[in-house]
């Protein structure tokens, strides 16, 4: 088969405990053509010489392999660096501690050959904890809805930055990710591309998205900072906007509850319930619904979980 060239560009940034697992994930795709491209944000621990060691072992699974490392400025910019240095028509992300399937690029890439209309592709994906006791599945269509309530913070989010295979030449007329948006870079460019009808979903769950206390998915100032921006800069709400920022102050606030249950979140959680009762218990609905729906889906694919799992090497 002659195959077109992906490739894979990893933002790496202090995750010598993960890298191997994620690099090995690459190496075992049944898709034959890529090229990795690692962008090193200064790690100050080992990720740098660990991935460099590993990809010395494994140079003959690429076609390309490039590994440097940058100023520290962040993972929008990392990605935007690793873009800049593919050479290969389809760009795949992966963040430095997520996994994927073997099959993933195989299915992505094939959708995306056989509908040249098509911009970017996601998969499902699977939420994997540090123990294996729970697994939460998201399933990511009816894609404009899903990136919808992702946009509303009243759905999971599209992991975009491990589930996604996008045209390398979309990605230069769409401009790429924004860098002021660190949380947010994703959604951006999903709602971006999803305007125009060029996305869709590969129906699989093909990725292992790594939930860590020290994950970037619990930075809650970036968030809403990049939300902000999202809705001063972007205008991507319109008249919409007073209840996003209610959902983001629901959301943030339901989010330190869970991190710890204290007198003042209470009462600052009663205070914004009392201001708008029904649009406060129709987003609680809606995340509890959510969460019940993924943990469901996890007890539903346990073999695809378990596969997951296996390769982030969690026990």
């Amino acid at each position: 088969m002659n195959e077109p060239l992906v490739s894979v560009v990893i933002p790496l940034f202090n995750k010598e405990n993960y890298i191997e697992a994620t690099l090995q994930s690459v190496v075992n795709q049944t898709y034959g053509e890529i090229e990795l491209v690692i962008m090193d944000d200064s790690s100050t621990d080992k990720s740098y010489q660990l991935a460099e060691a590993f990809l010395q072992s494994h140079s003959q699974r690429f076609r390309n392999i490039k590994i440097r490392s940058r100023r520290n400025t962040g993972q929008a910019g990392a990605r935007n660096d690793g873009i800049a240095s593919a050479e290969g028509e389809y760009v795949a992300f992966l963040d430095a501690d997520d996994v994927w399937h073997p099959e993933k690029l195989e299915k992505q890439v094939d959708l995306l050959e056989r509908h040249s209309h098509l911009d970017i592709v996601f998969c499902n994906y699977m939420m994997l904890f540090p123990t294996a006791s729970s697994t939460k599945a998201v399933r990511f269509v009816p894609l404009q809805q899903k990136i919808r309530n992702w946009l509303l913070t009243s759905g999971y989010g599209g992991a975009m930055e491990s589930t996604a295979v996008i045209r390398k030449s979309s990605l230069v007329s769409y401009g790429s990710f924004d860098e002021e948006l660190q949380m947010c870079g994703g959604l951006d460019l999903a709602f971006r591309m999803s305007v125009n009808d060029s996305s869709d979903c590969v129906d699989e769950y093909l990725c292992g998205y790594r939930i860590t206390p020290t994950g970037w998915h619990n930075n809650k100032k970036d968030l809403m900072i990049s939300y902000e921006a999202l809705m001063k800069k972007k205008h991507l709400y319109g008249p919409f906007e007073p209840s996003m920022r209610r959902n983001l102050t629901l959301h943030l606030q339901l989010w330190n509850l869970r991190r710890g249950f204290s007198k003042v979140n209470v009462i600052e959680l009663l205070q914004e319930v009392r201001e708008s009762p029904r649009s406060a218990f129709v987003y609680f609905g809606q995340t509890l619904l959510r969460v019940i729906a993924a943990q469901v889906r996890g007890l539903l694919h346990p073999s695809r979980a378990r596969i997951l799992m296996r390769i982030a090497r969690i026990s």
